[in-house]
């Protein structure tokens, strides 16, 4: 078994998803276009994904999932993974089928195996972020699990007066630096983030009238620096709604407090804090194995 150097990681990202700065570049120009209309794009429309892979791909790469391991393990671990049924037949039929012609790489094949197989760890769309930002119109947002940086990318598309960003994954500080100072050459927006436990911000100190985020969904990926709970009562107990009341007190009066969760996490926290929500969407992605929908729950902050 090898270990990766973050060089080699480097290397291997840029095989599975090899972007340019022209690419990103376009890209956010692209979405600066769309802006208002974010609304009227399909929900297999990427733009914006490339920006947000350029900067945070390397880490996604490192989240773990399944098995308790991430993509790079995965690779290091690749002949005991065929030892197992399900790894051989997909590999296989990737071998037969899929990419019977060799258009893709060993490392772009692994990785779709792996999504398959072990975890998939997916971004928001800018494009979502967007829709949501144009509805609701605010002035300065809070994301207090602000992951890969699609938050951060479609409010400077949209000119947003402030984004606040609290992310616990201090791997991300650097990819983070890189981004603001990119997206600050292109739009008037206020980025500021964070990198701290979220449970620990005294939230009274901002003054934000808007807040979209998506939390982990219980113990489906493991990010970096992660508290690790015995079970869903106790993350429900010590996370979420420790979180979710902090930052909803924090909401100034008449301002817009929205979550993508699942359901289960709707029913067993949500409602016994806030009550129904005011609002109920469906979280428009492109659909995969299943007809499973995830939502994005609204509550307006009256008083």
């Amino acid at each position: 078994m090898t270990t990766f150097t973050n060089e080699e990681k480097i290397q291997i990202a840029n095989q599975i998803k090899d972007i340019s700065m022209d690419i990103v570049e376009k890209e956010y120009n692209e979405l600066t276009n769309i802006g208002t209309n974010a609304c009227n794009m399909s929900e297999r429309c990427l733009i914006g994904n490339n920006i947000v892979d350029y900067f945070t791909f390397v880490q996604r790469l490192e989240t773990k999932g399944k098995y308790n391991i991430n993509y790079f393990d995965f690779l290091n671990n690749i002949e005991e993974f065929k030892k197992k049924h399900f790894i051989q037949n997909m590999l296989h039929y990737y071998e037969t089928v899929k990419n019977k012609k060799g258009k893709k790489n060993k490392y772009i094949v692994l990785k779709e195996v792996y999504n398959i197989c072990i975890t998939a760890i997916n971004i928001i769309r800018p494009l979502v972020y967007m829709e949501i930002y144009n509805t609701y119109k605010p002035h300065t947002i809070l994301d207090f699990c602000a992951g890969w940086g699609g938050a951060a990318v479609a409010a400077s598309c949209l000119n947003v007066h402030k984004y606040i960003g609290i992310e616990i994954n201090k791997s991300l500080d650097i990819p983070y630096q890189n981004l603001t100072q990119f997206l600050n050459k292109k739009s008037n927006t206020e980025l500021e983030i964070h990198f701290t436990d979220a449970l620990t911000v005294n939230y009274g100190s901002f003054d934000y009238d808007f807040v979209f985020t998506s939390p982990p969904y219980y113990f489906i990926q493991k990010y970096e620096n992660n508290a690790i709970y015995k079970n869903k009562a106790e993350m429900d107990e010590h996370f979420y709604k420790p979180l979710f009341s902090k930052t909803f007190n924090g909401l100034k009066t008449g301002g817009h407090y929205i979550l993508n969760i699942n359901k289960e996490i709707y029913n067993r926290v949500c409602i016994s804090l806030f009550g129904e929500a005011h609002d109920v969407y469906y979280y428009k992605k492109s659909k995969r194995q299943n007809n499973y929908k995830e939502m994005v729950y609204v509550w307006n902050k009256n008083k």
